[in-house]
């Protein structure tokens, strides 16, 4: 048990609970963050990487609940991962590495409570998928812990600026700063003035390993959007003349994903390497989720063509895909749902779809589902805006990525890409120009060499898993 006088004293100073009491060090950055939460009523920190944001989430959640009576302590996040794997998770290790506070609070999947008092003294965890996540909480003590804020919908903000009017309100926002707009930009912009800010670079961090930190200047450059947000801790630039500004990548990687029993779209891409340090590179997309399957260097084009065969029939087993017949018994040449493979047929890659195609012919009956498209990148096509096909399929995703439709309204999010450093690099590095004709033609893979930027890999298959292909008439499946 914590003494009365020990409580009083805690309450203002964090950082002694802390070492005191759960029994960790925190670093320089970590106690301004905390001792903030004892003296301000709102409180914004951006960061990259590996800096341990969520130790101090977790540690000012535990802090409060000892240090107030009856608290309530919303936590949030863009996602369940984000929430419950990570942030939720931190708060049961440093809850566990405290006798007095293992003894004295229950933990479970959603909710951190006071023993016998479930219902008035407590923590809980919502994601920020609705609008009323963080809404009909009242108390004297009210924290609202908010992670990866910049992934954070606005109006999920809305219900906790009416707290702050209560003396014993707190917020804590922490997140890599993602997004140019919102209530985590404001915050260190124009509403500067209400918030305890506090920024922590990477490199100033002792929890971040430099060798992570030499990987991305050597991968992608000091000068890139992937630096400033994820080891440096700025905003990113949006630069001019980048295709597919990072913050429409960001916001789609911390989107949540509900999948469906039966999915309506199901679409398979791969980008064909061979040889050297470049990666062939197997993904998938169900429905707005894309992911991969296998990511390898220096495969032949057999065994490529093997694992999307792989690939297809876990899809087809999960969702218990079944041909279509004719009257006569007969697999029908269309099949609705069957499955777009979309791979890239230059160079080596015809290798994989002369193989698929000998599958299928040899093997109907098994393999009724797959459907070959072969894509050439880069090809030159006759379009109003575009010049190539690889610019096609960027506008395609960048189209796809957009919250807001053509009228300007809000739109669901309609894919939901992998949290992958290299794909988000990819994706919001490739720059573009105008050709002699006012076309728009994003840059080759050769012109991105010269500039020491890596073979798109990734991003060139999360291409193919959503480019949308033309169909019979006979199929029914939404593209």
């Amino acid at each position: 048990m914590i003494s009365d006088d020990a409580i009083l004293y805690y309450a203002d100073h964090p950082v002694e609970f802390v070492v005191d009491i759960i029994g960790a060090i925190p670093d320089d950055k970590q106690a301004d963050i905390l001792n903030s939460l004892a003296v301000n009523t709102m409180t914004s920190a951006r960061s990259g990487h590996g800096i341990g944001k969520s130790a101090v989430q977790a540690w000012s959640v535990l802090w409060f609940m000892t240090t107030r009576p009856f608290p309530k302590i919303p936590c949030t996040a863009p996602t369940q991962h984000q929430l419950y794997d990570i942030l939720w998770a931190e708060i049961s290790k440093w809850k566990r590495n405290s006798r007095v506070l293992n003894d004295s609070l229950i933990w479970t999947k959603e909710k951190l409570y006071m023993k016998g008092y479930p219902e008035e003294w407590f923590a809980v965890a919502r994601t920020a998928s609705t609008p009323d996540a963080l809404q009909g909480f009242h108390s004297e003590n009210i924290l609202y812990i908010i992670d990866e804020a910049s992934g954070v919908d606005d109006k999920i903000f809305e219900p906790v600026l009416g707290a702050m009017s209560t003396p014993g309100a707190r917020l804590l926002m922490c997140g890599n700063p993602t997004q140019l707009s919102g209530f985590f930009y404001d915050s260190f912009h124009k509403n500067r003035g209400e918030y305890s800010t506090y920024h922590v670079d990477a490199r100033d961090s002792s929890r971040v390993d430099e060798r992570y930190v030499k990987m991305i200047v050597n991968m992608y450059g000091e000068d890139s959007d992937v630096f400033r947000v994820r080891v440096a801790g700025d905003f990113p630039l949006a630069e001019d003349d980048v295709f597919i500004p990072l913050p429409l990548v960001e916001k789609s990687v911390a989107t949540e994903y509900y999948p469906r029993t039966s999915p309506l779209i199901l679409h398979i891409g791969c980008d064909v390497a061979r040889f050297g340090n470049n990666k062939t590179v197997v993904c998938y997309r169900i429905d707005e989720k894309v992911d991969y399957w296998r990511r390898r260097a220096g495969q032949d084009t057999m065994k490529t063509a093997d694992d999307i065969m792989e690939l297809g029939m876990m899809l087809v087993d999960k969702y218990k895909l079944k041909p279509r017949l004719d009257k006569d018994g007969h697999i029908r040449k269309a099949q609705p749902d069957a499955i777009p493979v979309k791979v890239d047929d230059s160079g080596v890659g015809g290798g994989v779809v002369d193989r698929l195609r000998q599958v299928k012919r040899l093997h109907p009956e098994r393999f009724w589902w797959l459907e070959i498209y072969p894509v050439h990148f880069g090809q030159k096509m006759r379009h109003k805006h575009y010049d190539d096909s690889t610019t096609y399929m960027m506008a395609v995703l960048k189209k796809l990525l957009q919250p807001y439709d053509e009228e300007g309204n809000r739109k669901p999010v309609e894919v939901i890409l992998p949290d992958d450093e290299d794909l988000i690099a990819q994706l919001s590095g490739r720059k573009y120009h105008l050709t002699e004709n006012g076309k728009i033609r994003v840059e080759s893979k050769k012109d991105m060499t010269v500039r020491g930027v890596t073979s798109p890999d990734e991003a060139d298959a999360v291409l193919l898993s959503c480019l949308p292909v033309s169909r019979s008439k006979e199929s029914n499946r939404k593209e």
